[in-house]
């Protein structure tokens, strides 16, 4: 599968026009041929108890996953809650482990990868019926140092470097 989701990329935030759940739902009919409801979301539901994420997410063909993280699919959804007690952001995973996504009054950006405020508040992993049946699309493999600040990649550099030195092993 070859997917074209940059035109969803670096748009303005507008609310319940393009938000979190608008990117999802750009994503799903433009990449997957998948129509999604467009729920109605008052800003800041999450404030007023409203779990929305959870509550519609089966009525729109997902339910939650629980695989290891190398198991997770183009097109999954991670959910996070920022500021939240439970899931209020929404992200969606593309290839090599990355996602895209909308935060509040910010440009939708991506591919990126899925760490800082989205890993670190993520509560579930959501997966579309429709897209479980499809065939697994072939990404490449991502070596886990590309997670890491350029300051922890230097300390591991130094760690290795040391291991290698107290082994005995040319460097």
């Amino acid at each position: 599968m070859t997917a074209s989701y940059q035109h969803l990329l670096g748009r303005p935030f507008i609310w319940q026009v393009q938000d979190c759940y608008a990117l999802v739902r750009d994503f799903y009919r433009d990449v997957f041929n998948i129509n999604l409801p467009n729920f109605a979301r008052s800003d800041e539901f999450w404030k007023h108890g409203l779990n929305l994420i959870f509550d519609n997410s089966r009525a729109a063909g997902f339910r939650e996953i629980s695989v290891h993280p190398t198991d997770y699919k183009f097109g999954d959804i991670a959910v996070s809650a920022i500021d939240s007690s439970f899931g209020n952001h929404c992200s969606i995973f593309v290839e090599n482990g990355r996602i895209v996504h909308h935060l509040y009054n910010r440009l939708s950006e991506g591919p990126v990868p899925f760490k800082g405020l989205v890993r670190n508040t993520h509560v579930a992993v959501y997966r579309h019926e429709e897209v479980e049946k499809l065939p697994p699309q072939k990404t490449e493999t991502q070596d886990v140092r590309s997670f890491l600040s350029p300051s922890k990649q230097k300390r591991l550099d130094e760690l290795r470097l040391d291991y290698a030195r107290t082994e005995g092993e040319t460097v």
